[in-house]
């Protein structure tokens, strides 16, 4: 039997509000979170121990008073207070608990909306602009404004089997649109929270890979290479590798101990190989 929880309106409200909270990501520094402790313990001080005392040192009254300030604001200082002796630290903890409990609120200048909305279409011109081939794609998601995150979307397949020589890689794809967007839209990257864009390329995602190395690479590349003359004399283990930096893969094989000689002219019987079967050796490369 399930248990029920029921919550009254004003624990329901709590919730919500955390559940909200937590997909928050404006990004402030410890400058920020001390300030705020700032704004509302020296006040404490004077308000609990009297004017005069509220201007003693600032250094004397953290390491005096910083853990009865937490007790009278809701904060559990075991988990807020590092050391007695690092204020600064100690300091901006406080700071940034009286921001999560919400009893103060940190302004923003991150816009209202979207990078990708806001600049649609001068986007698509640069992604455009750039001539890439169909078989490689960029995709842009943006949660919260001006947080944006780059991918590239690669068919697999058809761009091992695609004809020719030039090296794909992703630092120089997204450095061409991170530059673009620079120079051409006025934009400064950093901090979203400081009215700056967020521009991260994240990640490099092959469609059909698995299917691949399942069906092709296991069932069928792998026989043929230990058909080829010399193969099982010479190669101890073959290992894919998909390209993160560069795009492609590596088929990487370790050899038994035998000389350069036995293995230079099957490296070559490979390449020669995957080329017969359809595949651009420029980006589906052979190591050893």
């Amino acid at each position: 039997m399930k248990k029920r929880v029921l919550f009254t309106e004003s624990e329901l409200i709590k919730v919500i509000n955390r559940i909200v909270e937590s997909f928050d990501d404006e990004k402030y520094d410890d400058e920020d979170y001390i300030e705020v402790f700032l704004q509302y313990f020296r006040p404490w001080v004077k308000k609990n121990h009297g004017d005069e005392i509220g201007e003693y040192p600032l250094s004397y009254l953290v390491k005096k008073y910083i853990s009865d300030f937490c007790m009278d604001n809701g904060i559990g200082p075991e988990d807020t207070l590092v050391s007695y002796r690092n204020n600064l630290t100690n300091s901006s903890n406080v700071g940034r608990k009286l921001v999560e409990l919400g009893k103060h609120k940190l302004p923003t200048l991150r816009s209202n909306e979207k990078f990708t909305v806001r600049y649609k279409k001068p986007l698509a011109f640069f992604i455009e602009q750039m001539d890439l081939p169909d078989f490689i794609k960029i995709v842009i998601t943006e949660d919260s404004p001006f947080k944006v995150y780059v991918k590239l979307e690669i068919d697999w397949e058809r761009f091992i089997k695609s004809d020719g020589n030039k090296k794909y890689k992703r630092e120089e794809i997204s450095r061409e649109l991170t530059d673009k967007i620079k120079s051409f839209l006025g934009l400064e990257l950093g901090n979203p929270t400081h009215g700056q864009l967020s521009f991260s390329f994240n990640s490099v995602e092959y469609s059909g890979l698995d299917e691949w190395v399942k069906n092709d690479l296991n069932k069928v590349i792998k026989k043929k290479i230990k058909e080829l003359p010399d193969a099982k004399r010479v190669i101890h283990a073959i290992k894919f590798i998909p390209g993160s930096q560069t795009l492609g893969g590596y088929i990487e094989f370790s050899y038994k101990d035998v000389s350069w000689s036995a293995r230079t002219p099957l490296k070559k019987n490979i390449k020669e190989l995957l080329k017969s079967m359809g595949y651009n050796t420029n980006y589906l490369r052979v190591e050893s």
